[in-house]
């Protein structure tokens, strides 16, 4: 953690400081997060839209979160960005399923629902 300086006081001195994260730490806390989303890293044999729905938003939420946190470099705005932009792509693909159940996977092992399969196969994709 790196310490910046947020003000100075005078005439009898004194410093304001706020400990900051640094760009390593923030990427680390971001994919372990992400490692604990069962849909980017182990969809089960059967889902519900509104649940995926709610994830992936979090998703997004949690990549908008961390821009604020700390200094990134320009690749690694651009990568959170591409996130975010797979994140809003996958909630758009989810708008044409019609699916209000649950949507269970098939013989093959591919989804039932050809939308909901598209999205969430271009959604893990993309991660």
């Amino acid at each position: 953690m790196r310490m910046r300086t947020t003000g100075i006081n005078i005439p009898f001195g004194g410093i304001s400081w706020e400990y900051t994260e640094t760009e390593k730490q923030a990427i680390q806390k971001l994919f372990f997060f992400l490692e604990s989303k069962r849909l980017l890293t182990n969809p089960i044999e059967m889902e519900i839209k509104q649940w995926c729905i709610e994830s992936a938003l979090e998703i997004k939420r949690r990549l908008v979160d961390i821009l604020s946190e700390c200094d990134f470099s320009k690749d690694t705005i651009s990568c959170i960005h591409l996130m975010i932009d797979a994140c809003n792509d996958f909630l758009d693909r989810l708008d044409t399923v019609q699916e209000t159940g649950i949507i269970y996977k098939n013989e093959k092992g591919d989804w039932a629902n050809s939308a909901f399969s598209f999205a969430m196969k271009q959604f893990i994709a993309t991660q």
